[in-house]
């Protein structure tokens, strides 16, 4: 039984396109067994939470790729080298040990307003397709089932998220029929909504990897970009063993998808 974790990289506002902070968005999908997120990747992260914060267990310390970049918050400890050091080994050891596969599915946006038959596709929807349409084609390669839980946003957009999503599976893609959904997930009817206060380790795991691969993907596209060493080290890590690819290695079309 696997579980796919869902987050994003930048937003499905469809203004200010010309500006690269706006324009691309993408949608990044961890898939890993249920088990093993309970009995390695919760205990894990678990140990890195009380060896190096030294956190109250009442009020746990979530791992956020922004605050902790920022050394913000909770994670202004990193800001003794010491601290930084101890929790950049410990963390790399659990991106390299824990048994997991990414999918990632980019959209340039401007180009998709440009395009006539896609003008009228919502960016996000249209991502959560195809990164469904992955994880259905990674669950089949495994012989097993599984379930989603994308990061909520709360409010219409969820709401609207859950439409799409039985839409999808209610009429399936042009790769994969509704039949193969319905095999395939555990539910073809309601998303598992869950939110950052939650505490859920698979989603904290998807925050800290969606954004060193939304770079890369547009790295990939000869994009003029700036990828920080702990970034570098985390892409290389995908790139070696961590994204989804098929029987002969490729990676292209199975762990990342770049649109147009």
């Amino acid at each position: 039984m696997y579980r796919l974790y869902v987050d994003e990289v930048g937003t499905d506002d469809m203004t200010n396109l010309d500006d690269d902070n706006h324009r691309y968005l993408s949608l990044t999908g961890v898939a890993i067994k249920v088990s093993h997120a309970r009995d390695h990747l919760t205990p894990a992260f678990d140990w890195i939470k009380a060896k190096v914060f030294d956190h109250d267990p009442d009020d746990p310390i979530i791992f956020h790729r922004y605050d902790i970049c920022g050394k913000r918050k909770k994670f202004t400890i990193l800001r003794d080298a010491e601290k930084r050091a101890m929790f950049d080994k410990a963390i790399t050891r659990v991106f390299e040990g824990t048994e997991y596969s990414v999918i990632t599915a980019l959209v340039d946006k401007k180009a998709l307003v440009a395009k006539e038959e896609w003008r009228n596709k919502h960016p996000y929807h249209f991502l959560m397709e195809i990164l469904i349409e992955k994880y259905v084609q990674f669950l089949e390669r495994k012989k097993s089932k599984g379930d989603v839980w994308p990061e909520g946003r709360k409010g219409k957009k969820d709401a609207a998220l859950q439409k799409a999503f039985l839409e999808v599976c209610g009429n399936g893609t042009y790769y994969v029929n509704k039949d193969r959904f319905a095999a395939r997930l555990t539910t073809t009817k309601t998303l598992k909504f869950r939110y950052k206060k939650d505490n859920i380790a698979g989603q904290q795991l998807c925050d800290l990897v969606a954004h060193p691969s939304h770079m890369y993907i547009r790295e990939r596209q000869n994009h003029e970009i700036s990828v920080g060493p702990f970034a570098r080290e985390v892409i290389s890590l995908l790139t070696s063993s961590k994204y989804d690819r098929s029987g002969t290695g490729k990676i292209n079309g199975y762990g990342y998808k770049y649109f147009p």
